[in-house]
Formats: structure tokens, sequence, C-alpha cells
């Protein structure tokens, strides 16, 4: 038993000396992964999309022109950055992106307002640029909205109705929109609470393959046996455990930037938050060494395995809703720990729903690891057999 206790910590430590003596180690396992961070932290930093450029064609000329004009400009999501001259002019600034849209306010507009009669605006985006096009879409309806609303009311205001009874005769039904979870309609809340995950587990998965292969590639297998006791799992665990303490400063890291500093609500304890994403990292260690143990080089494992963790986010559903996607797309998604994760993540962190309801992500987890786990007899047989040749 102390052999093996022992054959634990030489290879832990050993592993310790290792990245101590090799700065570029440091570089990729800490360097890269804050590199990434910063980057998502500085494209997100605003959060909310705003001041989003416009071109303007009024043809009315009017002070109720103006005025629409004028409420358009105030609100936060959209600029009137361009004046066009015709509607032409204004099509060729959208179709060389110089702006997202065109509002185009009629000739008679003022005159129509006033006789109660309904005046079209337009309102032209591109939706190429998809989220921009729905921001803009939202800001643009809402403004008018308001404004066609104040019209109609001051029109039958002239008509001897009293403004109460002028608000209750346009606006019969009051609708009451209460946005859950992310009230904000924050990008960063969004978009940060996946990305900023997704580059931690892929900066586990190729760390740990890189580690595992490169055992195997340079023919080392039968030294880290022999100094674990000839023990696979104090020979795995004493050299992935160096790095899983590496990505537990990186979760701190993140956990504290999503939920602090950039303030994403959470209905959680972060605790709880940590430890998921804890799990999340010795999951992708344990998937690692599967991928090790069924590919016969470490060029193939690198292709395979890299393959698998860049493509966990495309089929996790978080961009695309996995209600949307074809039955064969949702099989696919549940071979990825990260789909877990997030969804995991996000019922219990943001929705505020109690753990047993992701019991199913859960027994996705423990799937996951008991993989990894069986994949350890083939990877003794690898380490005593030294390289994949």
């Amino acid at each position: 038993m102390n052999t093996m206790e022992n054959g634990f910590w030489k290879v832990f430590l050993n592993e310790c000396k290792t990245i101590i003596n090799k700065p570029s180690i440091a570089i990729w396992t800490l360097g890269i992964p804050l590199m990434i961070f910063i980057l998502y932290a500085s494209i997100f930093r605003d959060g909310v999309l705003r001041k989003l450029p416009l071109a303007i064609l009024d043809e009315d000329k009017t002070l109720v022109s103006r005025e629409l004009t004028r409420q358009l400009e105030t609100n936060s999501t959209l600029n009137l950055a361009q004046k066009v001259n015709n509607e032409n002019e204004g099509i060729k600034l959208i179709r060389t992106s110089k702006v997202y849209g065109m509002v185009i306010i009629p000739g008679n507009f003022e005159r129509d307002i006033s006789k109660g009669k309904p005046s079209h605006v337009v309102l032209y985006v591109n939706n190429n640029f998809l989220t921009p096009a729905g921001v803009i879409n939202k800001g643009f309806n809402a403004v008018v909205g308001n404004f066609s609303t104040s019209a109609k009311v001051n029109v039958l205001m002239k008509k001897n109705n009293s403004a109460l009874q002028a608000k209750e005769a346009v606006q019969p039904v009051v609708m009451r929109n209460h946005t859950l979870f992310n009230p904000f309609s924050n990008y960063a809340y969004y978009l940060c609470l996946s990305l900023f995950p997704m580059a931690l587990q892929l900066t586990v998965m190729m760390t740990t393959l890189y580690l595992l292969g490169s055992i195997l590639k340079y023919n080392e297998g039968k030294g880290l046996y022999q100094l674990s006791g000839e023990n696979v799992v104090f020979a795995f665990f004493g050299k992935i455990l160096p790095y899983t303490f590496i990505f537990s400063l990186l979760s701190v890291l993140m956990v504290t930037f999503l939920f602090s500093y950039l303030g994403i609500p959470t209905n959680t304890p972060v605790l709880n938050i940590y430890l998921l994403t804890i799990v999340l990292i010795v999951i992708y260690q344990l998937m690692a060494v599967f991928f090790v143990t069924i590919c016969k080089d470490f060029r193939s494992l690198c292709a395979t395995g890299g393959g698998y963790s860049s493509l966990a986010y495309t089929f996790s559903g978080y961009s695309y809703p996995q209600e949307g996607m074809p039955v064969p797309i949702k099989i696919l998604d549940s071979i990825f720990p990260f789909s877990s994760y997030v969804r995991m993540l996000t019922n219990t962190a943001i929705k505020g729903m109690p753990l047993i309801e992701s019991l199913p992500y859960m027994i996705g987890f423990a799937l996951f690891a008991l993989i990894g786990l069986l994949s350890l007899k083939k990877f003794s047989y690898q380490l005593q057999k030294g390289s994949y040749e």
C-alpha cells in the first residue's frame, strides 16, 4: 500500500517539477485561457447593443415628422446616422453595410395623422446581421408604437373626449411584459455564460490530450508506469491532478468575473457553480484518456479529441434552441459533457431550479466519468507497452 501511495506522489511531484521547469506549460494552461477570457470580456464589455446606425428619409419634413425623428433618436439602440435624399441612396448604404437599415417617413405624414388616417412609416433592415436587426426592430416598434398611440389620443381629444377616455379607447387591453432571467437583454450575460466555460473545457481537453498522448509518442509509458508503482490509477491521476488544480484556479477567476464583476444574476450560491465547473474539468480529463485509448497515433488523437471538444458549443443548443433541432442532432448533442454542463448551469444558477430537475444531466456526467475510468484498463496496457507502436 505504501509503495502504491509513494508511486502516486512520485508521479504528482515529478509533474509539478515539470510545470515549474517548463514555462511553456504555464503559458498554455494559464496564459492562453486568460487571453481568451480577456478577449471575450473586451468584446462584450458594453453588454447591450446601442446606437446602431440607420439611414433616415423624411419625405414630409414637417413638425410631426421631425418629432418622430427626434423620438427615434432618443431610443438607446437607434442612431439615425445618415440622412438620405431618396430611397435608392438608403438602399445603397444598407448593401454596403454602412448602416443596418433605413427609416422612411412618407409625404403627407402630418396631414394624414391630423385627419386620423393611417400613415405607413417604413423600416428597411439588413437581416443578414440577425442580432442587430432584431434589436433595431424592437426599438423601432417601441418608438413608433408609442408615437402612434399618442397621435390617436390627440385625435380623439380633439373630438371632445377626455384624456382618460381617449387612452382607454386607443388601448383597451394593456399588455404587461415581464422578461425572466435576463431582463436587461444583456448579450454579455447570455453569451459569456457559455463562451467562458467553452474556452475552459477546450483548454482542458487539448492539454490533457497532449499530456497523455505525448507519453506514448515519446515512448515514456514504461517509465511513468514504473514510477507510479505499476498502478495506472496513480499514474493517471498523479499526472493530471497538478493541471486540475491549475484549471480550478482558472474556474475561480472565470466564475468571479461572470457573477461578481460582470454581475450576472444568480439564484444559487457561487460555490455551487464553482463545484460544477470543477466536475466539468475532471470529466473532460477522463474523456481525454478515452480518446487516447481509441486513437492509433498522436496525430489522430489531437485531431479526433480536438474536434470533439471544439464541436461541443455547436451542438450544445445554446446559440440555437435544442427544441428546433432534428432528432439525430439532438442525439449527437448528448455525447458532449459541455451540453450537460450548460443546461445544469442555466437551470440551477440562472433559473433557480432545484438540482433534481437536472438529474438527466447528472446521470450524463456519471456516464462520461465511467467511460473514462473504464478506459484506464486499456491505458494501462499502452503504458506497459511504452508507446503507440
